[in-house]
């Protein structure tokens, strides 16, 4: 026979916990916080073009600053946007210090284990860049020579992959990756294809530099957030398919990259749920 005196400490504890979950109010998120504050709170870089860059101008601009700006109107909220560098991108999020980071940041498994990222919202390769002046035609050739990369940057790794003895120089940025290059400390500059094209041609020296053909590798890019921001990544989410949707993505794309841009680039991939 069952012991009541058991059953009755069980039930007691049973109607204890449901009804404590009835009473204790729901668990308030990063979103919550948005919204009461009416901003969202944004890390950019100002030295990736054409992502997310400083123009002439002193103001902050970028293909990836337009999806940031069309995000916060279809959530209704204003927008605080504040320029990091590539190292203190995970950090800041992860010390709550910003509700997402926007800097052309590639989505990796290793990443992954950190933070978390909204749908991917862009995809190109990476690519090497040398000076023709070098020699260099091929990524074979960099075995045990050194090529610059952006501390935190994927690109490094991926080339590592290809040439195990060349000997990476990670540094700040994008801008002193490319320094390094041009003033000869190292022999090679490694970034994602897009954002090396940008500057090489920003440089106005062009004709001077040799992209490798033989090493691209795709990245996916999307919007960086802290783990475990369920809600916020959803709206997030919702919001960049919306934006896919309506046209305003493409309309986007093509004012960075359509015919009449300075980078024209096919668009290739759309906005969607699956990624």
């Amino acid at each position: 026979m069952m012991n009541l005196n058991r059953v009755r400490t069980v039930c007691v504890v049973c109607f204890a916990a449901f009804f404590g979950a009835l009473s204790a109010p729901a668990l308030a998120d990063r979103l919550d916080d948005v919204k009461t504050r009416g901003q969202l709170w944004v890390g950019v870089s100002d030295t990736t073009p054409p992502f997310s860059f400083k123009a002439a101008n002193g103001t902050l601009t970028g293909y990836d600053l337009d999806l940031v700006r069309a995000v916060a109107k279809r959530l209704g909220l204003g927008l605080e946007m504040t320029a990091l560098s590539s190292a203190e991108r995970i950090p800041l999020l992860q010390q709550g210090k910003l509700d997402f980071v926007a800097t052309s940041m590639t989505r990796t498994p290793e990443r992954l284990r950190d933070i978390d990222f909204s749908h991917i919202y862009f995809v190109t390769p990476h690519a090497v860049v040398v000076k023709k002046s070098s020699g260099i035609t091929s990524v074979k050739q960099l075995s045990g020579r050194k090529a610059s990369s952006a501390s935190t940057s994927t690109a490094g790794g991926n080339l590592k992959e290809v040439v195990p003895e060349v000997n990476l120089v990670y540094v700040r940025d994008y801008a002193l990756a490319f320094a390094a290059l041009k003033e000869g400390s190292v022999d090679a500059f490694t970034t994602d294809e897009t954002v090396l094209a940008a500057i090489v041609r920003d440089d106005g020296h062009s004709s001077d530099y040799l992209f490798l053909p033989d090493f691209t590798k795709s990245r996916n890019v999307g919007f960086a957030l802290k783990k475990d921001e369920v809600r916020l990544k959803a709206a997030i989410n919702q919001a960049l398919l919306d934006i896919e949707a309506s046209g305003e993505a493409a309309n986007i794309w093509g004012t960075w990259f359509g015919p009449s841009s300075v980078q024209p680039t096919k668009r290739t991939f759309k906005i969607t749920a699956e990624y």
